[in-house]
């Protein structure tokens, strides 16, 4: 009788806890299994086929690594900008991979754990998921001692790759996905999608014989679980009534209405491709449209021309996304080789513009630097209005010095004392014109003629 009166008040207990709820709050659940509400954030349901899951909230920031269809259940953590955070701990990742450097690994078998901390780096979908150019890294690192399912190992493609092991999606990556193309998931729909927990062995404690144990465990078993039955029949009659209810009332108005607002959706999505076609490819709407084709081509009401153009226009924006990809892409890069140069420059330039000129006056060429002989060739300087030489400038093969012969300068330049010369020298990195040409240009001092001076030593000569 005392064991008839446990077990009784235990199957009792039992089925009121489950019916409460209150078993799944005072117990955690099993190794492995996940909770029908998760600890953070919500679950959500895909509402269209191949939705890209990202490793940024940007198109242009982030590859896509992972493709949901209609119906696929995902964990939001937050959401922020029209992109919702998640986390890849549903069923439906996994069937995902990613890549993690092979010297982080210590393999036995199909299973690695990882000697010390490495990032889970996620394939490459606009690069064919080769390793080589699948770069970004997820969130967070996966710490030491994580267990990764291995797949393939890789070895390196040049000298600077190393080699990766190829393995499955952990379920503590986070990633981005479009907040258009998701819904709050009914407990339904997490029920149905979901990893059912692995039920617990029973555990009787007996105290007498095992024939009396036997005979009075199963009539107690028997009339919890037929009442639970009940239970769970009343409920579902409810829910299939409360259905049909609704259903019934709102068909005559759906009949009347479904064709007119079919033609009207296929109408605006039609309107919005052409105008899609005109647009600049790298900023256009691409993919939110594609979406809402492969949404609308599962719609039962079309006819076969119909869904034939639906998926027509579908394809040609699936090309269109891609090149927009890779365009992203390549500015990306572009951009990135660019910079230190295009600082540089601009740097410089702001300081040109900012300084005041190193030397300004009439620039003119030198008689006595004229290139001849064993004499270089150099411009000199004049103050504007004495006329006096203030230094002289170098040659550059960047400026057209000749043709500014006789205009006012103002010239930024490196000035350096020429020993052999003895003289101020610049090396011009810049020349600004500062006005037009003198009205009476410096008259050039002729030098004595050669033969002069020849006559003049003979004749000197002579006389000796």
């Amino acid at each position: 009788m005392r064991i008839i009166t446990i077990l009784v008040v235990s199957s009792v207990f039992t089925a009121t806890l489950a019916s409460t709820g209150l078993a799944a709050q005072s117990a955690p659940p099993a190794a492995g299994a996940t909770t029908a509400a998760p600890a953070e954030g919500w679950f959500a349901v895909v509402k269209g086929d191949n939705t890209n899951v990202r490793t940024a909230a940007s198109v242009e920031g982030g590859y896509p690594f992972f493709k949901v269809n209609e119906g696929d259940l995902v964990h939001v953590l937050y959401e922020r900008f029209g992109w919702s955070r998640i986390r890849t701990d549903t069923p439906i990742f996994g069937k995902a991979f990613g890549y993690v450097v092979a010297d982080s690994i210590d393999a036995d078998g199909t299973v690695g754990t990882l000697t010390r901390r490495a990032m889970f780096s996620a394939p490459n979908l606009m690069q064919a998921n080769r390793p080589a150019v699948s770069w970004e890294g997820l969130d967070p690192a996966l710490p030491a001692g994580t267990k990764l399912t291995l797949i393939e190992r890789i070895p390196a493609s040049t000298a600077g790759d190393p080699a990766k092991w190829k393995v499955g999606m952990p379920a503590t990556q986070e990633a981005w996905v479009n907040s258009a193309w998701l819904r709050k998931a009914t407990q339904e729909e997490i029920a149905k999608a979901m990893p059912k927990p692995e039920p617990e062995p029973e555990v009787v404690v007996a105290e007498g014989d095992a024939t009396s144990e036997g005979t009075t465990e199963t009539p107690a078993t028997d009339g919890g679980a037929r009442a639970e039955a009940k239970d769970a029949a009343e409920d579902t009659g409810a829910s299939e009534t409360t259905t049909v209810a609704e259903t019934s009332g709102n068909e005559s108005d759906d009949a009347v209405t479904a064709e007119e607002a079919r033609t009207a959706r296929l109408a605006a999505l039609d309107k919005a491709f052409r105008t899609m076609l005109k647009e600049r490819i790298e900023s256009a709407e691409l993919e939110m449209l594609q979406q809402q084709f492969l949404q609308f081509s599962k719609d039962p009401g079309l006819s076969d021309v119909e869904r034939a153009t639906v998926l027509s226009r579908a394809e040609v924006l699936a090309i269109k996304v891609e090149v927009q990809d890779n365009l992203a892409r390549l500015s990306q890069m572009r951009e990135r080789s660019r910079i230190d140069a295009d600082n540089i420059d601009a740097t410089r330039v702001a300081m040109d513009a900012r300084a005041p000129y190193d030397m300004m006056g009439m620039l003119n060429a030198s008689v006595v630097f004229s290139g001849e002989g064993t004499m270089p060739l150099l411009f000199r300087l004049q103050d504007r209005s004495g006329g006096q030489t203030i230094a002289y400038i170098r040659p550059d093969d960047r400026f057209d010095i000749a043709a500014m012969t006789g205009l006012y300068v103002g010239i930024l330049g490196s000035m350096s004392y020429d020993e052999t010369l003895q003289l101020n020298v610049i090396s011009p990195r810049r020349i600004d014109l500062q006005g037009a040409r003198l009205e009476t240009p410096a008259t050039p001092v002729t030098p004595p003629a050669p033969e002069a001076e020849t006559v003049a030593e003979g004749e000197a000569g002579n006389g000796d």
